[in-house]
């Protein structure tokens, strides 16, 4: 959800004094210089928009318009408090000497949600627990740009690496030349308490 910002329009001085050579007006110059570095000019549906270059954001544009809603969007703008801080992540990189390299960290979403799905996978977490306080707050504070996602989202997702796995699976099986043996086993979900059979394929590939 965009941020609503105050507008300022530009006023002209009432006192006879041209405002181009007055301090005031050399200050807002710069200001204005400022403020653009991060924004770009851009017409939607016929309308001119000021656009951030970071986060998309899209404001009120044009030339009756003033800065202040610029310079206010540049303080809370998500993606340049995470440009500002400087955040770094081991590689597999190696120097000459065999130290560990660092290279600049990037929130990447799409990632992240990965990773979270994997997780819950993985230990078998209940799906609402993405729902939960504790856990929306303690992801807050470890990256505020994180979005919160619902257990329906995330029940989807898993259908989605579900459907991608088995077909993977499938193709595995459908390219064996050789016999397949079977097995059958049994075990209880430690969370919903309910008993599963699992079959496991057991063959010799071409590696």
């Amino acid at each position: 959800m965009s941020t609503p910002h105050l507008v300022d329009k530009d006023n002209l001085g009432g006192n006879g004094i041209d405002p181009s050579h007055s301090p005031t007006a050399a200050s807002n110059k710069r200001k204005t210089s400022e403020a653009w570095k991060q924004f770009k000019k851009q017409k939607i549906n016929g309308k001119e928009k000021t656009v951030c270059t970071l986060c998309n954001a899209k404001l009120v544009g044009g030339s009756n318009f003033g800065t202040s809603h610029l310079l206010n969007h540049i303080k809370i703008c998500p993606m340049r408090k995470q440009t500002n801080i400087r955040q770094y992540t081991l590689t597999n990189n190696k120097t000459k000497d065999g130290k560990d390299t660092l290279e600049p960290y990037t929130f990447d979403p799409i990632v992240v949600r990965r990773k979270l799905l994997e997780m819950i996978i993985l230990h078998k977490y209940p799906l609402r627990m993405v729902e939960h306080d504790g856990f929306r707050e303690y992801s807050a504070t470890l990256q505020p740009l994180f979005k919160p996602v619902s257990r329906n989202a995330i029940k989807r997702h898993i259908k989605q690496i579900y459907d991608v796995e088995k077909e993977k699976t499938i193709s595995v099986l459908e390219a064996n030349r050789s016999r397949i043996s079977i097995t059958t086993d049994m075990w209880t979900s430690s969370h919903q308490k309910k008993g599963f059979m699992a079959v496991t394929a057991h063959f010799i590939d071409d590696s």
